[in-house]
């Protein structure tokens, strides 16, 4: 309905002549996104006064940030460092406790050292800082247990020798001592292959290379520095020791058995690491007792 020169109707909400001339971009913007804006500018507005809130909390984080900056003084004092290998092959006596001689240094050393040929600590790690300590051991063995039956014949030669061949069992331990020698920690790993082959013609593989990596971690209590004289008094002594057992697994008449350490870096390593400096919870519990059934 149009009402050129008359009176508007009833229930119309702008005049017709006016709308042109009274709306324009500005309030039609401003008509329509004006609500979502003021809505959008509170929630910006409380976002700020929470933020706000915590500004004295953030501050003392970013000071404290800033306050390490730059401080690697701070890992120096902690890192300690060693790592060794061994420098030839060598063969080991049956049922007999070793020490393997790490006696060639691989890298930097920090707060440790290897302990070269020379007295009855040759080829052993020495701590020479308090803290937590890591030591990794690295080590390959090839060997095997020769058992011959000896079976009497009516021919000649009157007996006839039959060979079976077993693995060995290895077992080796991280020890760690004080300098009077007492004993401070143990760790055992027990290295038998899991195979068992009893037969001449598969000797390579009853014999073949068998590499063993495990380590221990401990405490060591604080130490003097190293320059100074009674240090060496407080120095904690690290070596591998292993011993093994030949296995007879048929009852054979004669049993023979042979070992051999592979050495250099491709084979061996013995590492010392550093963790901590802290010396909480210097435990050292080798046995246990039971505590039931787990179900």
């Amino acid at each position: 309905m149009t009402m050129p020169g008359q009176t508007r109707p009833d229930g119309t909400i702008v005049e017709g002549g006016n709308w042109r001339e009274n709306e324009n971009q500005a309030s039609v913007v401003a008509a329509v996104g004006g609500p979502v804006k003021d809505a959008w500018q509170g929630a910006q507005d409380a976002w700020r006064a929470q933020w706000a809130s915590n500004e004295g909390a953030f501050a003392s984080v970013l000071d404290g940030q800033d306050g390490i900056s730059n401080r690697l003084e701070l890992l120096r004092d902690v890192s300690g460092y060693c790592s060794s290998f061994m420098g030839h092959n060598w063969s080991v006596a049956t049922s007999t406790k070793v020490v393997v001689p790490f006696d060639r240094t691989v890298g930097p050393t920090k707060r440790a050292s290897v302990i070269a040929p020379s007295g009855d600590k040759s080829g052993w790690l020495v701590l020479k800082a308090g803290g937590l300590w890591r030591v990794d051991a690295h080590i390959t063995t090839s060997g095997y247990t020769q058992n011959v039956t000896i079976i009497p014949v009516s021919y000649p030669p009157y007996v006839i020798y039959v060979y079976t061949y077993d693995p060995i069992a290895p077992r080796f331990w991280i020890e760690a001592f004080n300098a009077a020698g007492d004993l401070l920690t143990v760790r055992q790993f027990d290295a038998l292959g899991n195979y068992a082959v009893y037969s001449a013609d598969v000797f390579g593989q009853v014999a073949s290379p068998i590499s063993t990596h495990f380590q221990h971690t401990f405490v060591v209590e604080n130490m003097p520095p190293e320059n100074d004289p009674t240090a060496p008094d407080r120095w904690v002594y690290v070596r591998l020791s292993m011993q093994y057992e030949p296995i007879n697994t048929s009852g054979q008449f004669s049993t023979v058995a042979q070992c051999k350490l592979s050495g250099g870096t491709k084979f061996s390593s013995l590492t010392a690491t550093r963790w901590s400096r802290d010396v909480q919870n210097n435990v050292y519990a080798p046995t246990v007792p039971d505590g039931g059934r787990l179900e």
